[in-house]
């Protein structure tokens, strides 16, 4: 399965996603990279940035 068929399972099934997560359950390190790819394949990603303790990081999740 790609990386990206996993972060689309994922975002379906878990509803969201952060690099974090992404890295710990996948060992996807180019979180960010599979989504603009999902993007451009015409699937809706919402990305919505949080405020980190040292910086801040995206939470993606699919537009209902």
């Amino acid at each position: 399965m790609s990386q990206a068929q996993v972060v689309l399972n994922h975002l379906t099934n878990n509803r969201k996603l952060t690099s974090i997560e992404a890295i710990g359950l996948y060992g996807i390190t180019r979180l960010s990279a599979v989504v603009y790819r999902l993007k451009n394949e015409g699937v809706e990603v919402n990305t919505t940035m949080k405020g980190g303790v040292k910086a801040p990081y995206a939470e993606y999740s699919l537009v209902h």
